[in-house]
């Protein structure tokens, strides 16, 4: 009987995984929108954090953090890891030379590159934000449980790697190169529904059904921050 029932408990667990997302009707209901609006929310709270407690704009935080982190690195390396325009990168650490937290020094191995590094007030700075940043995010996460914290975390990581794929095609569509573009589908209709998975293979089903069952969940816990672009 047991069996029986946990036969039943598995296909109904599946069909609900395999279920389509409502099709969004509005902008704000994209994924990109809410993990837009999210991020918003994060950084000015962050950029308000940092300023009143250590005397730091957001971008030098963030260039701060990756030279604790990553150190030495290129002007180059540090505007990718931060994600800062490059001149935007020369001007914040331009500042932060002048106030002696960081130290540019040529490379060891090429003459004329320029690595930059944390110096001692620098190092000793970042652990003090460090320490700060990890409370802020603690707070950030408190309404998850420890499994949905867990779960969000393997979801990330999960559509970072997608949205890499998908900017990479972009890339290649924008240089010319010919790439499918029947993954999006009939921008002129719904998105398919669960019916039209059943064409595909056994993998190929399963697949989509987790990655429909990782965006659902996600949209649900980004979902309450509301906003706009």
């Amino acid at each position: 009987m047991s069996a029986t029932k946990s036969a039943k408990g598995t296909k109904t667990a599946s069909k609900t995984a395999a279920a389509p997302i409502a099709a969004p009707r509005i902008i704000t209901d994209l994924l990109s929108s809410r993990l837009h609006n999210l991020a918003g929310l994060s950084a000015a709270s962050a950029s308000l954090r940092v300023q009143r407690k250590f005397g730091l704009t957001l971008l030098e935080w963030r260039s701060i953090g990756m030279l604790g982190a990553y150190a030495p690195l290129s002007l180059k390396e540090l505007a990718r890891r931060a994600a800062l325009d490059k001149s935007y990168a020369s001007r914040t650490v331009s500042a932060l030379i002048e106030r002696g937290l960081i130290v540019s020094e040529r490379s060891d191995t090429d003459a004329r590159a320029v690595l930059l590094s944390l110096t001692k007030a620098g190092d000793a700075l970042y652990r003090k934000v460090i320490v700060d940043a990890n409370a802020r995010n603690e707070r950030l996460l408190r309404p998850l449980s420890a499994e949905q914290r867990r779960v969000l975390m393997e979801m990330l990581a999960v559509l970072t790697t997608s949205a890499r794929d998908v900017l990479d095609e972009e890339r290649r569509a924008a240089a010319g190169d010919p790439i499918d573009d029947e993954v999006a589908g009939d921008s002129t209709s719904l998105p398919a529904t669960s019916a039209a998975t059943e064409d595909t293979g056994g993998g190929a089903e399963l697949d989509l059904a987790e990655l429909r069952s990782l965006v659902s969940r996600l949209n649900r816990l980004v979902g309450e921050s509301g906003g706009s672009l």
